[in-house]
Protein backbone atom coordinates (compact mmCIF):
# COMPACT_ATOMS: atom_id res chain seq x y z
CA UNK A 1 0.00 0.00 0.00
CA UNK A 2 1.29 3.43 -0.94
CA UNK A 3 0.86 6.26 1.56
CA UNK A 4 1.40 9.91 0.85
CA UNK A 5 2.08 12.51 3.53
CA UNK A 6 -0.22 15.43 2.75
CA UNK A 7 2.21 17.65 4.54
CA UNK A 8 4.66 17.07 1.73
CA UNK A 9 3.05 19.45 -0.81
CA UNK A 10 5.33 18.50 -3.71
CA UNK A 11 4.77 14.78 -3.27
CA UNK A 12 1.01 15.28 -2.88
CA UNK A 13 0.89 17.39 -6.04
CA UNK A 14 2.82 14.76 -8.00
CA UNK A 15 0.48 12.07 -6.72
CA UNK A 16 -2.69 13.93 -7.72
CA UNK A 17 -1.27 14.67 -11.17
CA UNK A 18 -0.42 10.99 -11.66
CA UNK A 19 -3.88 9.99 -10.45
CA UNK A 20 -5.56 12.45 -12.81
CA UNK A 21 -3.52 11.04 -15.69
CA UNK A 22 -4.52 7.48 -14.83
CA UNK A 23 -8.17 8.45 -14.61
CA UNK A 24 -8.01 10.28 -17.94
CA UNK A 25 -6.44 7.20 -19.54
CA UNK A 26 -9.31 4.96 -18.49
CA UNK A 27 -12.14 7.50 -18.73
CA UNK A 28 -14.22 7.06 -21.93
CA UNK A 29 -14.07 10.02 -24.30
CA UNK A 30 -16.88 12.55 -24.17
CA UNK A 31 -19.60 11.66 -26.70
CA UNK A 32 -18.90 13.97 -29.64
CA UNK A 33 -19.95 13.76 -33.26
CA UNK A 34 -17.41 14.80 -35.87
CA UNK A 35 -18.93 18.26 -36.33
CA UNK A 36 -18.93 18.80 -32.55
CA UNK A 37 -15.31 17.69 -32.29
CA UNK A 38 -14.26 19.91 -35.20
CA UNK A 39 -15.95 23.01 -33.81
CA UNK A 40 -14.48 22.36 -30.36
CA UNK A 41 -10.91 21.33 -31.16
CA UNK A 42 -9.98 22.01 -34.80
CA UNK A 43 -7.66 24.89 -35.64
CA UNK A 44 -7.08 26.50 -39.05
CA UNK A 45 -3.42 26.82 -40.05
CA UNK A 46 -1.74 29.61 -41.97
CA UNK A 47 -0.57 27.27 -44.73
CA UNK A 48 -4.05 26.32 -45.91
CA UNK A 49 -6.60 28.85 -44.66
CA UNK A 50 -7.25 32.52 -45.40
CA UNK A 51 -7.97 33.09 -41.71
CA UNK A 52 -6.27 31.24 -38.89
CA UNK A 53 -7.78 30.29 -35.56
CA UNK A 54 -10.69 28.17 -34.40
CA UNK A 55 -12.60 26.29 -37.08
CA UNK A 56 -16.27 27.14 -37.49
CA UNK A 57 -18.31 24.94 -39.80
CA UNK A 58 -20.94 25.85 -42.36
CA UNK A 59 -24.27 24.17 -41.66
CA UNK A 60 -24.09 21.97 -44.75
CA UNK A 61 -20.69 20.65 -43.60
CA UNK A 62 -22.17 19.42 -40.31
CA UNK A 63 -24.44 16.86 -41.98
CA UNK A 64 -21.60 15.41 -44.03
CA UNK A 65 -19.27 15.22 -41.02
CA UNK A 66 -21.84 13.68 -38.70
CA UNK A 67 -22.75 10.98 -41.22
CA UNK A 68 -19.15 9.77 -41.01
CA UNK A 69 -19.37 9.25 -37.24
CA UNK A 70 -22.94 7.90 -37.34
CA UNK A 71 -22.79 4.23 -36.16
CA UNK A 72 -25.46 3.29 -38.72
CA UNK A 73 -23.36 4.53 -41.64
CA UNK A 74 -20.62 2.36 -43.14
CA UNK A 75 -19.85 4.37 -46.28
CA UNK A 76 -20.09 8.07 -47.15
CA UNK A 77 -19.76 9.34 -50.73
CA UNK A 78 -19.49 13.07 -51.46
CA UNK A 79 -19.90 14.34 -55.03
CA UNK A 80 -18.82 17.94 -54.78
CA UNK A 81 -17.56 21.06 -56.47
CA UNK A 82 -14.56 23.09 -55.43
CA UNK A 83 -14.91 25.83 -52.79
CA UNK A 84 -17.20 23.95 -50.40
CA UNK A 85 -14.63 23.19 -47.69
CA UNK A 86 -14.38 19.46 -48.28
CA UNK A 87 -10.62 19.29 -47.69
CA UNK A 88 -11.19 20.61 -44.18
CA UNK A 89 -13.79 17.90 -43.59
CA UNK A 90 -11.21 15.32 -44.63
CA UNK A 91 -8.69 16.88 -42.24
CA UNK A 92 -11.18 16.71 -39.38
CA UNK A 93 -11.94 13.05 -40.06
CA UNK A 94 -8.24 12.33 -39.68
CA UNK A 95 -8.01 14.44 -36.52
CA UNK A 96 -11.09 12.85 -34.94
CA UNK A 97 -9.94 9.28 -35.49
CA UNK A 98 -6.43 10.09 -34.30
CA UNK A 99 -7.42 11.69 -31.01
CA UNK A 100 -11.08 11.13 -30.10
CA UNK A 101 -11.59 7.58 -31.37
CA UNK A 102 -8.01 6.31 -31.94
CA UNK A 103 -7.92 4.12 -35.04
CA UNK A 104 -5.67 3.05 -37.89
CA UNK A 105 -6.38 5.40 -40.83
CA UNK A 106 -5.60 5.09 -44.54
CA UNK A 107 -5.77 8.12 -46.87
CA UNK A 108 -5.66 7.36 -50.61
CA UNK A 109 -4.73 10.23 -52.93
CA UNK A 110 -4.58 9.97 -56.76
CA UNK A 111 -0.78 9.87 -56.88
CA UNK A 112 2.05 9.32 -54.43
CA UNK A 113 3.05 12.95 -55.02
CA UNK A 114 -0.47 14.06 -54.04
CA UNK A 115 -0.25 11.97 -50.86
CA UNK A 116 3.03 13.65 -49.97
CA UNK A 117 1.60 17.10 -50.70
CA UNK A 118 -1.47 16.38 -48.56
CA UNK A 119 0.71 15.17 -45.70
CA UNK A 120 2.97 18.22 -45.81
CA UNK A 121 0.31 20.82 -46.64
CA UNK A 122 -2.59 19.64 -44.45
CA UNK A 123 -1.60 16.96 -41.95
CA UNK A 124 1.67 18.47 -40.71
CA UNK A 125 0.19 21.94 -39.97
CA UNK A 126 -2.84 20.31 -38.30
CA UNK A 127 -0.63 18.23 -36.00
CA UNK A 128 1.43 21.31 -35.17
CA UNK A 129 -1.43 23.75 -34.49
CA UNK A 130 -4.17 21.58 -32.95
CA UNK A 131 -3.42 21.08 -29.23
CA UNK A 132 -5.45 17.86 -29.02
CA UNK A 133 -3.24 16.35 -31.73
CA UNK A 134 0.10 17.93 -30.92
CA UNK A 135 0.34 16.10 -27.61
CA UNK A 136 -0.21 12.77 -29.37
CA UNK A 137 2.25 13.39 -32.19
CA UNK A 138 5.13 14.43 -29.96
CA UNK A 139 8.16 16.31 -31.17
CA UNK A 140 9.51 15.50 -34.62
CA UNK A 141 12.87 13.74 -34.42
CA UNK A 142 15.43 13.19 -37.12
CA UNK A 143 15.65 9.61 -38.44
CA UNK A 144 12.47 8.60 -36.59
CA UNK A 145 11.18 5.67 -38.67
CA UNK A 146 7.76 5.87 -37.02
CA UNK A 147 7.19 9.43 -38.27
CA UNK A 148 7.60 9.78 -42.03
CA UNK A 149 5.72 11.82 -44.60
CA UNK A 150 3.53 8.87 -45.56
CA UNK A 151 3.42 6.92 -42.29
CA UNK A 152 2.81 8.28 -38.78
CA UNK A 153 2.17 6.61 -35.44
CA UNK A 154 0.80 8.22 -32.28
CA UNK A 155 1.20 7.70 -28.55
CA UNK A 156 -2.40 6.51 -28.08
CA UNK A 157 -2.04 3.67 -30.61
CA UNK A 158 -3.58 5.45 -33.60
CA UNK A 159 -1.69 5.52 -36.87
CA UNK A 160 -1.99 7.22 -40.25
CA UNK A 161 -0.89 5.86 -43.62
CA UNK A 162 -1.04 7.81 -46.89
CA UNK A 163 -0.71 6.15 -50.30
CA UNK A 164 -1.06 7.04 -53.97
CA UNK A 165 -3.66 5.23 -56.06
CA UNK A 166 -1.05 4.93 -58.81
CA UNK A 167 1.21 2.77 -56.63
CA UNK A 168 0.71 -0.96 -57.39
CA UNK A 169 2.14 -2.08 -54.05
CA UNK A 170 0.88 0.81 -51.95
CA UNK A 171 -1.99 -1.15 -50.38
CA UNK A 172 0.01 -4.16 -49.24
CA UNK A 173 0.54 -4.97 -45.56
CA UNK A 174 -2.00 -2.36 -44.47
CA UNK A 175 -4.96 -2.97 -42.16
CA UNK A 176 -7.10 0.07 -41.38
CA UNK A 177 -10.47 0.85 -39.86
CA UNK A 178 -10.88 4.27 -41.49
CA UNK A 179 -10.37 4.49 -45.27
CA UNK A 180 -10.50 7.93 -46.91
CA UNK A 181 -10.46 7.99 -50.72
CA UNK A 182 -9.81 11.55 -51.90
CA UNK A 183 -10.46 12.82 -55.46
CA UNK A 184 -11.33 9.35 -56.74
CA UNK A 185 -12.03 10.63 -60.26
CA UNK A 186 -8.34 11.45 -60.47
CA UNK A 187 -7.28 7.83 -59.87
CA UNK A 188 -5.55 6.11 -62.82
CA UNK A 189 -8.25 4.59 -65.02
CA UNK A 190 -6.34 1.31 -65.36
CA UNK A 191 -6.31 0.63 -61.62
CA UNK A 192 -3.19 0.13 -59.53
CA UNK A 193 -1.37 -1.91 -62.16
CA UNK A 194 -1.81 -5.67 -61.88
CA UNK A 195 -3.20 -5.28 -58.35
CA UNK A 196 -6.63 -4.18 -59.63
CA UNK A 197 -9.09 -1.42 -58.77
CA UNK A 198 -7.76 1.00 -56.17
CA UNK A 199 -11.04 1.48 -54.29
CA UNK A 200 -11.64 -2.27 -54.07
CA UNK A 201 -8.07 -2.75 -52.85
CA UNK A 202 -8.47 -0.08 -50.19
CA UNK A 203 -11.81 -1.37 -48.94
CA UNK A 204 -10.33 -4.85 -48.62
CA UNK A 205 -7.83 -3.41 -46.12
CA UNK A 206 -10.72 -2.76 -43.67
CA UNK A 207 -12.53 -6.11 -43.79
CA UNK A 208 -11.46 -7.16 -40.28
CA UNK A 209 -13.21 -4.16 -38.66
CA UNK A 210 -16.95 -4.48 -37.93
CA UNK A 211 -17.11 -0.71 -37.33
CA UNK A 212 -15.11 0.41 -40.35
CA UNK A 213 -15.73 3.72 -42.13
CA UNK A 214 -15.26 4.19 -45.88
CA UNK A 215 -15.33 7.72 -47.28
CA UNK A 216 -15.18 8.64 -50.97
CA UNK A 217 -15.03 12.26 -52.07
CA UNK A 218 -14.32 13.87 -55.41
CA UNK A 219 -15.12 16.46 -57.99
CA UNK A 220 -16.81 14.47 -60.78
CA UNK A 221 -15.44 14.33 -64.31
CA UNK A 222 -17.24 12.68 -67.25
CA UNK A 223 -20.73 11.21 -67.01
CA UNK A 224 -20.98 7.41 -66.91
CA UNK A 225 -17.22 7.03 -66.31
CA UNK A 226 -17.02 9.11 -63.12
CA UNK A 227 -16.19 7.01 -60.06
CA UNK A 228 -17.82 9.44 -57.64
CA UNK A 229 -20.98 9.65 -59.75
CA UNK A 230 -21.31 5.87 -59.54
CA UNK A 231 -20.71 5.88 -55.78
CA UNK A 232 -23.26 8.67 -55.29
CA UNK A 233 -25.86 6.77 -57.33
CA UNK A 234 -25.29 3.73 -55.09
CA UNK A 235 -26.02 5.82 -51.96
CA UNK A 236 -29.19 7.36 -50.52
CA UNK A 237 -28.41 10.52 -52.56
CA UNK A 238 -28.84 13.40 -50.11
CA UNK A 239 -29.34 17.00 -51.24
CA UNK A 240 -29.25 20.14 -49.13
CA UNK A 241 -32.64 21.86 -48.89
CA UNK A 242 -32.83 25.52 -47.86
CA UNK A 243 -35.90 27.68 -47.14
CA UNK A 244 -36.91 30.59 -49.34
CA UNK A 245 -36.61 33.70 -47.12
CA UNK A 246 -39.91 34.98 -48.53
CA UNK A 247 -42.34 32.04 -48.87
CA UNK A 248 -40.53 29.60 -46.57
CA UNK A 249 -40.68 26.71 -49.05
CA UNK A 250 -37.67 24.38 -48.90
CA UNK A 251 -35.77 23.65 -52.11
CA UNK A 252 -32.43 22.51 -53.52
CA UNK A 253 -30.32 25.33 -54.95
CA UNK A 254 -29.81 24.78 -58.68
CA UNK A 255 -27.93 26.65 -61.37
CA UNK A 256 -30.91 26.45 -63.72
CA UNK A 257 -30.92 27.19 -67.44
CA UNK A 258 -32.06 30.04 -69.72
CA UNK A 259 -35.41 28.25 -70.07
CA UNK A 260 -35.99 27.36 -66.41
CA UNK A 261 -38.08 29.80 -64.34
CA UNK A 262 -35.92 29.16 -61.25
CA UNK A 263 -32.21 29.15 -60.43
CA UNK A 264 -29.45 31.73 -60.57
CA UNK A 265 -30.33 34.63 -62.89
CA UNK A 266 -28.75 37.94 -63.90
CA UNK A 267 -29.54 41.08 -65.87
CA UNK A 268 -28.14 42.07 -69.27
CA UNK A 269 -27.09 45.42 -70.67
CA UNK A 270 -28.44 46.99 -73.87
CA UNK A 271 -25.99 44.96 -75.98
CA UNK A 272 -27.15 41.70 -74.41
CA UNK A 273 -24.03 41.23 -72.29
CA UNK A 274 -24.52 39.59 -68.92
CA UNK A 275 -24.05 41.69 -65.78
CA UNK A 276 -22.62 39.37 -63.07
CA UNK A 277 -23.01 41.91 -60.29
CA UNK A 278 -26.81 41.72 -60.69
CA UNK A 279 -26.93 37.98 -59.86
CA UNK A 280 -29.90 36.77 -57.83
CA UNK A 281 -31.82 33.53 -57.24
CA UNK A 282 -35.42 32.78 -58.25
CA UNK A 283 -37.42 30.48 -55.94
CA UNK A 284 -38.60 27.26 -57.57
CA UNK A 285 -41.99 27.33 -55.81
CA UNK A 286 -43.33 30.88 -56.12
CA UNK A 287 -40.80 32.81 -58.18
CA UNK A 288 -39.59 34.86 -55.20
CA UNK A 289 -36.47 36.92 -55.90
CA UNK A 290 -33.71 35.95 -53.45
CA UNK A 291 -30.64 38.14 -53.03
CA UNK A 292 -27.18 36.83 -52.25
CA UNK A 293 -27.34 38.54 -48.86
CA UNK A 294 -30.12 36.09 -47.94
CA UNK A 295 -27.89 33.06 -48.50
CA UNK A 296 -26.21 32.81 -45.05
CA UNK A 297 -29.57 32.63 -43.29
CA UNK A 298 -30.87 30.06 -45.76
CA UNK A 299 -27.81 27.85 -45.32
CA UNK A 300 -28.05 28.03 -41.53
CA UNK A 301 -31.65 26.76 -41.64
CA UNK A 302 -31.00 24.12 -44.29
CA UNK A 303 -31.25 20.36 -43.91
CA UNK A 304 -30.06 17.28 -45.78
CA UNK A 305 -32.78 15.11 -47.30
CA UNK A 306 -32.24 11.69 -48.85
CA UNK A 307 -33.88 10.92 -52.19
CA UNK A 308 -33.29 7.14 -52.03
CA UNK A 309 -33.67 4.51 -49.29
CA UNK A 310 -30.83 4.33 -46.77
CA UNK A 311 -28.90 1.05 -46.76
CA UNK A 312 -25.82 1.99 -44.77
CA UNK A 313 -24.42 4.23 -47.52
CA UNK A 314 -24.92 7.99 -47.17
CA UNK A 315 -24.32 10.13 -50.25
CA UNK A 316 -24.09 13.91 -50.54
CA UNK A 317 -24.09 16.34 -53.44
CA UNK A 318 -22.89 19.87 -52.73
CA UNK A 319 -21.84 22.68 -55.09
CA UNK A 320 -20.40 26.18 -54.95
CA UNK A 321 -23.83 27.88 -55.02
CA UNK A 322 -24.19 26.93 -51.34
CA UNK A 323 -20.71 27.99 -50.29
CA UNK A 324 -20.26 30.92 -47.92
CA UNK A 325 -16.69 31.56 -49.01
CA UNK A 326 -16.37 35.08 -50.49
CA UNK A 327 -15.02 33.75 -53.80
CA UNK A 328 -18.17 31.65 -54.24
CA UNK A 329 -20.59 34.59 -54.20
CA UNK A 330 -23.26 34.18 -56.88
CA UNK A 331 -21.90 37.14 -58.85
CA UNK A 332 -18.51 35.44 -59.10
CA UNK A 333 -20.08 32.20 -60.32
CA UNK A 334 -22.03 34.08 -62.99
CA UNK A 335 -18.88 35.89 -64.11
CA UNK A 336 -17.10 32.54 -64.45
CA UNK A 337 -19.98 31.12 -66.51
CA UNK A 338 -20.02 34.09 -68.87
CA UNK A 339 -16.30 33.62 -69.49
CA UNK A 340 -16.57 29.93 -70.42
CA UNK A 341 -20.07 29.37 -71.81
CA UNK A 342 -18.96 29.42 -75.46
CA UNK A 343 -15.95 27.13 -74.99
CA UNK A 344 -16.89 23.42 -74.74
CA UNK A 345 -13.75 22.43 -72.84
CA UNK A 346 -14.07 25.27 -70.34
CA UNK A 347 -17.76 24.48 -69.92
CA UNK A 348 -16.69 21.08 -68.64
CA UNK A 349 -14.41 22.77 -66.13
CA UNK A 350 -17.32 24.90 -64.90
CA UNK A 351 -19.75 21.98 -64.69
CA UNK A 352 -17.24 19.86 -62.76
CA UNK A 353 -15.60 22.42 -60.49
CA UNK A 354 -18.47 24.87 -59.88
CA UNK A 355 -21.65 22.79 -60.21
CA UNK A 356 -20.08 19.58 -58.91
CA UNK A 357 -21.77 17.59 -61.67
CA UNK A 358 -20.36 15.10 -64.19
CA UNK A 359 -19.91 16.53 -67.67
CA UNK A 360 -21.81 15.26 -70.67
CA UNK A 361 -21.71 16.46 -74.29
CA UNK A 362 -25.32 17.16 -75.10
CA UNK A 363 -27.58 17.81 -78.07
CA UNK A 364 -26.12 19.31 -81.22
CA UNK A 365 -22.82 19.95 -79.46
CA UNK A 366 -22.18 16.27 -78.76
CA UNK A 367 -19.06 14.87 -80.39
CA UNK A 368 -19.34 11.43 -81.96
CA UNK A 369 -17.74 9.61 -84.87
CA UNK A 370 -21.04 9.47 -86.72
CA UNK A 371 -21.87 13.15 -86.21
CA UNK A 372 -18.46 14.19 -87.54
CA UNK A 373 -18.78 11.80 -90.49
CA UNK A 374 -22.14 13.34 -91.37
CA UNK A 375 -20.55 16.72 -91.96
CA UNK A 376 -17.96 15.47 -94.50
CA UNK A 377 -17.81 17.37 -97.78
CA UNK A 378 -17.16 16.73 -101.49
CA UNK A 379 -14.56 19.02 -103.05
CA UNK A 380 -13.93 19.81 -106.69
CA UNK A 381 -10.25 18.88 -106.42
CA UNK A 382 -7.60 17.57 -104.02
CA UNK A 383 -7.19 21.06 -102.60
CA UNK A 384 -10.43 23.03 -102.11
CA UNK A 385 -10.76 26.76 -102.62
CA UNK A 386 -9.85 28.67 -99.47
CA UNK A 387 -6.62 26.77 -98.84
CA UNK A 388 -3.50 28.94 -98.78
CA UNK A 389 -0.83 26.42 -97.73
CA UNK A 390 -0.31 22.77 -96.80
CA UNK A 391 1.32 21.13 -93.78
CA UNK A 392 1.78 17.48 -92.83
CA UNK A 393 1.87 15.47 -89.62
CA UNK A 394 3.67 12.10 -89.50
CA UNK A 395 3.14 9.45 -86.84
CA UNK A 396 5.91 6.84 -86.68
CA UNK A 397 4.66 3.37 -85.73
CA UNK A 398 6.48 0.03 -85.48
CA UNK A 399 6.07 -0.90 -89.14
CA UNK A 400 4.46 2.09 -90.84
CA UNK A 401 4.13 5.83 -91.18
CA UNK A 402 0.69 7.43 -90.84
CA UNK A 403 0.55 10.80 -92.60
CA UNK A 404 -2.11 13.50 -92.65
CA UNK A 405 -1.89 16.48 -94.99
CA UNK A 406 -3.86 19.56 -93.88
CA UNK A 407 -4.69 22.71 -95.82
CA UNK A 408 -4.90 26.03 -94.01
CA UNK A 409 -6.86 29.17 -94.86
CA UNK A 410 -7.65 32.50 -93.22
CA UNK A 411 -8.11 32.55 -89.44
CA UNK A 412 -6.87 28.95 -89.13
CA UNK A 413 -9.78 27.40 -91.04
CA UNK A 414 -8.51 23.95 -92.03
CA UNK A 415 -9.18 21.13 -94.53
CA UNK A 416 -7.98 17.53 -94.12
CA UNK A 417 -6.55 16.93 -97.61
CA UNK A 418 -5.21 13.38 -97.31
CA UNK A 419 -4.66 10.60 -94.79
CA UNK A 420 -2.26 7.89 -96.00
CA UNK A 421 -0.22 5.00 -94.64
CA UNK A 422 3.26 3.96 -95.80
CA UNK A 423 4.07 0.44 -94.62
CA UNK A 424 7.46 -1.23 -94.46
CA UNK A 425 10.37 -2.23 -92.29
CA UNK A 426 11.47 1.07 -90.80
CA UNK A 427 14.88 -0.40 -90.02
CA UNK A 428 15.52 -0.27 -93.78
CA UNK A 429 15.88 2.78 -96.04
CA UNK A 430 13.07 1.97 -98.49
CA UNK A 431 10.03 3.30 -96.50
CA UNK A 432 11.98 6.43 -95.57
CA UNK A 433 12.65 7.12 -99.27
CA UNK A 434 8.92 6.68 -99.99
CA UNK A 435 8.09 9.09 -97.18
CA UNK A 436 10.51 11.65 -98.57
CA UNK A 437 8.93 11.36 -102.02
CA UNK A 438 5.44 11.67 -100.52
CA UNK A 439 6.37 14.93 -98.82
CA UNK A 440 7.70 16.33 -102.14
CA UNK A 441 4.60 15.67 -104.24
CA UNK A 442 2.36 18.42 -105.61
CA UNK A 443 -1.32 18.76 -104.69
CA UNK A 444 -3.68 20.50 -107.15
CA UNK A 445 -6.52 22.94 -106.76
CA UNK A 446 -9.45 22.91 -109.25
CA UNK A 447 -7.85 25.67 -111.34
CA UNK A 448 -4.63 23.66 -111.64
CA UNK A 449 -2.61 25.64 -109.10
CA UNK A 450 -0.11 23.35 -107.36
CA UNK A 451 0.74 23.23 -103.67
CA UNK A 452 3.74 21.64 -101.99
CA UNK A 453 3.98 20.87 -98.31
CA UNK A 454 5.34 23.97 -96.59
CA UNK A 455 6.21 22.27 -93.28
CA UNK A 456 5.88 18.90 -91.58
CA UNK A 457 6.12 17.60 -88.01
CA UNK A 458 7.26 14.05 -87.30
CA UNK A 459 6.64 12.40 -83.94
CA UNK A 460 9.90 11.24 -82.36
CA UNK A 461 8.54 10.23 -78.97
CA UNK A 462 7.83 6.59 -79.78
CA UNK A 463 9.33 4.23 -82.35
CA UNK A 464 12.64 4.66 -84.22
CA UNK A 465 13.56 7.88 -82.44
CA UNK A 466 17.12 8.16 -83.76
CA UNK A 467 16.09 7.54 -87.37
CA UNK A 468 13.42 10.24 -87.03
CA UNK A 469 16.11 12.63 -85.76
CA UNK A 470 18.36 11.78 -88.70
CA UNK A 471 15.54 12.17 -91.24
CA UNK A 472 14.46 15.55 -89.86
CA UNK A 473 17.98 16.93 -89.35
CA UNK A 474 18.82 16.35 -93.01
CA UNK A 475 15.65 18.21 -94.10
CA UNK A 476 15.54 21.21 -91.80
CA UNK A 477 15.76 23.43 -94.88
CA UNK A 478 12.38 22.01 -95.97
CA UNK A 479 10.91 22.71 -92.50
CA UNK A 480 10.59 19.04 -91.59
CA UNK A 481 10.85 18.97 -87.82
CA UNK A 482 11.13 16.17 -85.28
CA UNK A 483 8.72 16.84 -82.44
CA UNK A 484 8.01 15.35 -79.03
CA UNK A 485 5.09 15.91 -76.67
CA UNK A 486 5.90 17.56 -73.36
CA UNK A 487 5.70 15.58 -70.16
CA UNK A 488 2.41 17.25 -69.21
CA UNK A 489 1.91 16.00 -65.66
CA UNK A 490 -1.07 17.33 -63.77
CA UNK A 491 -2.69 18.86 -66.87
CA UNK A 492 0.12 21.34 -67.49
CA UNK A 493 -0.51 23.74 -70.40
CA UNK A 494 2.45 24.99 -72.41
CA UNK A 495 2.23 26.78 -75.76
CA UNK A 496 1.41 24.41 -78.61
CA UNK A 497 4.49 25.60 -80.50
CA UNK A 498 7.55 26.94 -78.65
CA UNK A 499 7.92 30.70 -78.66
CA UNK A 500 11.54 30.50 -79.86
CA UNK A 501 11.87 29.88 -83.59
CA UNK A 502 13.51 26.56 -84.54
CA UNK A 503 17.06 27.04 -85.81
CA UNK A 504 19.46 24.76 -87.71
CA UNK A 505 21.14 22.36 -85.30
CA UNK A 506 24.42 20.54 -85.42
CA UNK A 507 24.52 16.76 -85.19
CA UNK A 508 25.81 16.96 -81.64
CA UNK A 509 23.16 19.41 -80.37
CA UNK A 510 20.10 18.23 -82.31
CA UNK A 511 16.98 17.99 -80.16
CA UNK A 512 13.29 17.61 -81.05
CA UNK A 513 10.87 20.51 -80.77
CA UNK A 514 8.77 20.10 -77.61
CA UNK A 515 5.04 20.46 -78.30
CA UNK A 516 2.37 21.50 -75.77
CA UNK A 517 0.20 18.41 -76.23
CA UNK A 518 -2.58 19.28 -73.76
CA UNK A 519 -3.00 22.75 -75.25
CA UNK A 520 -3.03 21.24 -78.76
CA UNK A 521 -5.72 18.74 -77.80
CA UNK A 522 -7.72 21.52 -76.14
CA UNK A 523 -7.63 23.46 -79.41
CA UNK A 524 -8.65 20.47 -81.55
CA UNK A 525 -11.53 19.50 -79.28
CA UNK A 526 -12.78 23.08 -79.13
CA UNK A 527 -12.61 23.43 -82.92
CA UNK A 528 -14.49 20.19 -83.49
CA UNK A 529 -17.42 21.81 -81.68
CA UNK A 530 -17.56 24.80 -84.04
CA UNK A 531 -20.70 24.82 -86.18
CA UNK A 532 -20.25 25.09 -89.97
CA UNK A 533 -21.05 28.39 -91.65
CA UNK A 534 -23.25 28.82 -94.70
CA UNK A 535 -21.91 27.17 -97.86
CA UNK A 536 -18.96 29.07 -99.24
CA UNK A 537 -18.66 31.38 -96.23
CA UNK A 538 -15.37 31.44 -94.27
CA UNK A 539 -15.55 29.79 -90.84
CA UNK A 540 -12.62 30.72 -88.57
CA UNK A 541 -10.93 27.64 -87.03
CA UNK A 542 -13.56 25.29 -88.50
CA UNK A 543 -12.23 21.83 -89.41
CA UNK A 544 -13.38 20.45 -92.81
CA UNK A 545 -13.19 16.75 -93.70
CA UNK A 546 -13.51 15.06 -97.11
CA UNK A 547 -16.18 12.51 -97.97
CA UNK A 548 -13.72 9.58 -98.02
CA UNK A 549 -13.08 9.69 -94.26
CA UNK A 550 -14.52 6.64 -92.46
CA UNK A 551 -15.72 6.14 -88.89
CA UNK A 552 -12.36 4.62 -87.89
CA UNK A 553 -10.63 7.91 -88.73
CA UNK A 554 -13.00 9.87 -86.50
CA UNK A 555 -12.74 7.20 -83.82
CA UNK A 556 -8.99 7.86 -83.62
CA UNK A 557 -9.64 11.61 -83.58
CA UNK A 558 -11.96 11.22 -80.57
CA UNK A 559 -9.97 8.48 -78.83
CA UNK A 560 -8.89 10.77 -76.00
CA UNK A 561 -11.26 12.64 -73.76
CA UNK A 562 -10.65 15.55 -71.44
CA UNK A 563 -11.18 15.02 -67.74
CA UNK A 564 -10.64 17.26 -64.75
CA UNK A 565 -7.92 16.03 -62.42
CA UNK A 566 -7.12 17.09 -58.94
CA UNK A 567 -3.73 18.66 -59.69
CA UNK A 568 -4.48 22.34 -59.72
CA UNK A 569 -7.96 21.68 -61.08
CA UNK A 570 -6.49 21.32 -64.56
CA UNK A 571 -8.03 19.19 -67.28
CA UNK A 572 -6.03 16.30 -68.68
CA UNK A 573 -6.58 13.97 -71.61
CA UNK A 574 -7.00 10.20 -71.32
Amino acid sequence: MITVNRGDNAAWQNFTLALDQCLSDIRPPEPLSLSEWANKYAVLSRENAAQTGKFRSFAYQDGMMDAITDPAVTQVSVMKSARVGYTKILDHVVGYYLSHDPSPILVVQPRVEDAEDYSKGEIAPMLRDTPALKALAGEAKAKDSSQTILKKTFSNGANLTLVGANSPGGFRRITCRIILFDEVDGYPSGGAGAEGDQIALGIKRSETFWNRKIVLGSTPTVKETSRIEKAFKDSDQRYYYVPCPHCGEYQVLEWGSPDSPYGIKWEKDEQGNGLPETAYYVCRHHGCVIQHSDKPGMIKQGEWRASQPFKGHAGFHIWAGYSLFPNAAWKHLVAEWLRVKDDPLMRQTFINLVLGEPYEDRGEKALSERKLAERCEVWAAEVPDGVALLTAGIDTQGGRFEIEVVGWGRNEESWSIAYDVIEGDLETDEPWRRLDAYLKQIWRRADGYGFTIMAACMDSGGHHTQRVYDFARERLGRRIWAIKGESARGGKRSPIWPTKRPTPRSKSSFKPIIIGVNAAKDAIRSRLHIDPSDAGEPAPAYMHFPANRDLNYFGQLLAERSVIKVSGGRSCFQ
